[in-house]
């Protein structure tokens, strides 16, 4: 069809097909990804609050047991087959209850709850004590247009310490996600201006220049000041600041001061209290010689509502409302159970594979850790490489080395002379354990320390040792020698 205009010019209308891939991603799908990135401890809040909000999910008192899933209806059958009768077999032990009475005595109890709606946000139905992560995907709903970015953004938030830094490559989110590094980084700028400004920054420059433009002082002496000169403020070297930027000793600590007043860790205002421990998610033991993994307590047994298959399965007994509302009530519990199997399923899958190839450390210590890649985990477990990525955030291993977090055996790999590999966290552990039994009166220098590991046969950089010893908190040669000289009592005059 051709649309003539007033300056005589033709415009065609054409209708044709165009092929597009799109990811969309049900809810059934989002909220078992929520729950792989989930905490034990918050795990547990989350299944207390579907209890309680959703009548048709109940937990399975220790004394029974938990029906087959041959005498469920599933809910698609019970869609399309709610004339059948009762499933053969024993009695229903819940077949006594009225269902009439137990269907008017529980519709109202769903705690506002709509059950023909998408479930809320999960961070907000975790009671008190909200988490960085749940603050962050709050703000991250109405900041993505597809699921590929809501994925990214999830990936980027779920590999965040406690800080708030991002505790992951660009390079890492984005192999796991299956996506462009680009694509994160572009997320990963958007979050660092999230609530609170500065999280999911690469260091602490970066941290605070986020908080310095948006208040709109990036480009001035306090901006100058971070991007380069930040070591100086922090070891204190004011005057040499103060020649540097040109400025007065008096007007360096008014802008030292302001880059104070800047959170340096701006996660930890939502970090657990120090009265809160780590709940470990599985447990390693030793059982005539072999290593085993045992899941931890603590996650209820979960069930579909006996009474309300009855009701999906008598819709004579019942209005076409109250069948609508208890088919999506069991829809639901149904698959909210489903998230939690398998959620704590891979959960088992990831750390009996890291505890397979983890022997040595368990038998020998972190010196022998071995490095994992996700991918090399996720084909052993039969799993996507971003869902690998989503289980070691956030969880623990309780080994008889420590309780230590999944993600701690997934670090890079640094190169030995005779051409075997060696775990960056076994290199990391060499580096604190040769400044804890140097001389404290000539502590060693990067460089010498990267001598004595090239003695050992590691070949390493110097600035990744001075990187490691960062991570470690260990201050630098001078600083030690400093704070040494500073400790040490003076000596008094020699006896005869």
């Amino acid at each position: 069809m051709a649309v003539s205009t007033r300056s005589g010019t033709r415009t065609e209308l054409r209708v044709g097909a165009r092929q597009q891939q799109r990811l969309t991603l049900t809810p059934q799908v989002r909220q078992t990804i929520e729950m792989l990135v989930l905490p034990l401890t918050e795990l547990r809040v989350r299944v207390q609050q579907e209890l309680l909000q959703n009548p048709a999910l109940e937990e399975v008192a220790e004394e029974e047991e938990e029906e087959s899933e041959s005498e469920e209806v599933d809910a698609e059958q019970a869609e399309g087959e709610a004339d059948d009768s009762a499933p053969d077999g024993d009695p229903d032990p819940m077949a006594e209850i009225e269902a009439e009475d137990f269907f008017q005595e529980n519709q109202e109890n769903t705690a506002g709850l709509a059950l023909g709606e998408e479930p809320p946000a999960l961070e907000r139905t975790l009671a008190a004590g909200r988490t960085l992560a749940q603050h962050l995907i709050e703000q991250l709903g109405p900041s993505v247009e597809t699921e590929v970015e809501r994925s990214i953004g999830l990936e980027i938030i779920g590999n965040l310490d406690e800080r708030g830094y991002l505790d992951a490559s660009v390079a890492e989110i984005a192999a796991a996600v299956g996506v462009p590094e680009d694509q994160v980084e572009a997320m990963r700028r958007r979050i660092l201006h999230f609530d609170p400004t500065g999280v999911a920054a690469l260091d602490l420059a970066e941290c605070l220049l986020a908080q310095l433009e948006a208040a709109g002082q990036s480009g001035g002496p306090l901006g100058r000041i971070v991007r380069e000169h930040l070591d100086l403020v922090i070891r204190e070297r004011f005057r040499e600041l103060g020649r540097v930027m040109g400025a007065e000793v008096t007007v360096v600590m008014r802008w030292v001061r302001r880059i104070g007043e800047l959170d340096f860790r701006p996660g930890s205002q939502f970090a657990p209290g120090p009265e809160q421990v780590v709940v470990p998610d599985a447990r390693v033991y030793l059982f005539n010689g072999e290593w085993r993994v045992e899941m931890s307590d603590g996650i209820p047994k979960l069930r579909t509502s006996p009474a309300y298959r009855l009701v999906l399965k008598s819709p004579d007994r019942h209005t076409p409302q109250e069948q609508a509302f208890a088919r999506e009530a069991w829809v639901r519990a149904k698959g909210f159970q489903r998230s939690v199997q398998q959620r704590q399923e891979t959960v088992r899958l990831v750390a009996e594979d890291i505890v397979r190839k983890q022997t040595e450390f368990l038998n020998r210590g972190i010196a022998h850790i071995r490095p994992l890649v996700l991918n090399d985990v996720a084909q052993d477990i039969g799993r996507a490489e971003s869902t690998v990525s989503r289980v070691v955030s956030n969880k623990f291993l309780e080994t008889p080395r420590g309780v230590i977090p999944f993600r701690r055996f997934f670090h890079s790999a640094l190169s030995l002379r005779d051409g075997r590999q060696v775990s960056s966290e076994a290199v990391r552990d060499r580096v604190r354990r040769i400044v804890e039994r140097e001389d404290p009166e000539h502590p060693l220098a990067d460089d010498q320390i990267v001598q004595l590991l090239d003695r050992e046969g590691v070949m390493i950089a110097r600035r990744t040792v001075a990187k490691y010893r960062k991570s470690l908190r260990i201050p630098s040669s001078n600083e030690r020698r400093a704070r040494y000289r500073n400790r040490a009592p003076e000596r008094g005059p020699a006896r005869s």
